[in-house]
């Protein structure tokens, strides 16, 4: 966990990228990305998904997990404001 991102988002693949987050206040949200389909996952949507949606990114980033981990890229985010 990043160091004031207490929050890990995941990104998987079907039919267009999602982004999944289980939130302290609200549980577990969803967020499709838009990108899609057959295209690589775009961190910049993701991002951009995400900031839409009230939530910032660490620093440090999207990471890209494993191959036998079960969600290809993995960050941290926290609420905004």
């Amino acid at each position: 966990m990043s160091d004031g991102f207490p929050v890990t988002v995941v990104a998987a693949y079907d039919t267009d990228w999602h982004l999944f987050l289980t939130c302290p206040e609200r549980g577990d949200l969803g967020y499709c990305t838009g990108v899609g389909p057959d295209e690589p996952f775009d961190p910049q949507a993701a991002t951009r998904t995400l900031k839409e949606a009230g939530w910032k990114l660490a620093p440090d980033g999207w990471r890209e997990t494993s191959l036998d981990e079960e969600y290809p890229f993995v960050a941290q985010v926290a609420r905004e404001g």
